[in-house]
């Protein structure tokens, strides 16, 4: 059976909700969605439909396709009192209806991959979301392995797997400068605003993780990063580091070399950004290493022919060095 390219249902009563949510599991289903994904994707249907009957009264619920067939698209409108604060409302617990828990645009918002509320006071609101297809295995595989230098108790190191729109994902590495609980919290402050802004194109992260670490940290004392960005698309690369984050691409007939600019994020200024861009192949294979792997390797002494995991785990044995916080993402296309 085809799959729908978009349907739309109207929302008037609870058997309406009970409809729209069985409608969404359904579709989530046949894309090729698992179980608990399904689960999810009606879960927050149904919070977000029955919401539209009990403040509103009633309420539209469309659910779309992207074009590649990889994620649903779900609208749900409605011309009730609409929202004052929304940034109040999505607070664990808030309602203003007294036997309401006030849990459910927060358990909406969890389930589902993008999640926004456009609103204002008596034009209504109206809620998207979207939910991606999880890549394959069979397409791509990871490995990691993250360690921090024995001599400190925490890891100043830190990284992102990001997938998105059913066929691409962001990889990044962080080093926050230095060792210890400083460098911890500062890496791991940026890995957060990159996985907040992962669909943004790379300078416009890079720029963000910059001012906004420039406003939080206090600069009396070393407070900076090393950071690299591949994303990976299904037809090509874009690459954009800065510092001495290390990436290789093995696997491939055409040489690609990715370099990262020299510099800082969180320094007095950010060096001149060069976003680096590539046609590739499926078949393809990205190291993205911090500073605590010395990156002598080659091509011709790597075990290519292993799973992600057993590469990032050979070169941890191998190529270590004695001091440091220590990262590997391996990311390995099949196909």
């Amino acid at each position: 059976m085809p799959l729908f390219e978009s349907v739309m249902i109207k929302i008037e009563t609870e058997k309406d909700t009970a409809k729209t949510r069985d409608k969404a599991f359904e579709i989530a289903d046949r894309m090729g969605f698992d179980r608990i994904s399904c689960a999810e994707a009606a879960l927050a249907v149904s919070e977000i439909a029955g919401n539209a009957v009990k403040f509103a009264g009633r309420g539209t619920a469309v659910i779309q396709l992207s074009s590649n067939k990889k994620s649903m698209k779900i609208v749900i409108k409605d011309n009730g009192p609409g929202i004052k604060d929304k940034k109040k409302v999505m607070n664990e617990g808030y309602s203003s209806l007294p036997a309401s828990l006030g849990i459910g645009l927060n358990v909406a918002k969890r389930a589902m991959d993008e999640f926004s509320i456009r609103s204002k006071p008596g034009q209504g609101t109206k809620v998207f979301m979207k939910k991606y297809l999880q890549i394959p295995e069979e397409e791509i595989e990871y490995g990691i392995l993250s360690l921090n230098d024995e001599r400190y108790p925490v890891n100043g190191d830190a990284w992102l797997i990001k997938e998105f729109d059913g066929d691409k994902v962001l990889l990044s590495v962080i080093d926050g400068t230095g060792n210890g609980f400083n460098a911890h919290k500062i890496a791991n402050f940026v890995k957060d605003i990159v996985e907040q802004n992962y669909k943004s194109d790379l300078t416009t992260i890079v720029r963000k993780c910059h001012k906004k670490m420039r406003e939080e940290f206090d600069h009396s004392s070393v407070s900076s990063c090393v950071l690299g960005l591949l994303l990976v698309k299904p037809r090509s690369l874009e690459y954009l580091g800065v510092g001495d984050t290390s990436i290789d691409v093995m696997g491939t007939k055409q040489k690609i070399n990715l370099l990262s600019r020299k510099g800082m994020v969180g320094d007095i200024q950010l060096p001149n950004l060069k976003l680096q861009r590539y046609r590739c192949g499926r078949k393809i294979i990205f190291i993205m290493c911090s500073d605590g792997i010395s990156p002598r390797f080659t091509e011709d002494n790597f075990p290519l022919e292993q799973r992600a995991q057993k590469i990032a785990n050979f070169i941890m044995e191998n190529y270590r060095r004695e001091y440091g916080d220590a990262t590997i993402l391996v990311a390995k296309r099949k196909m």
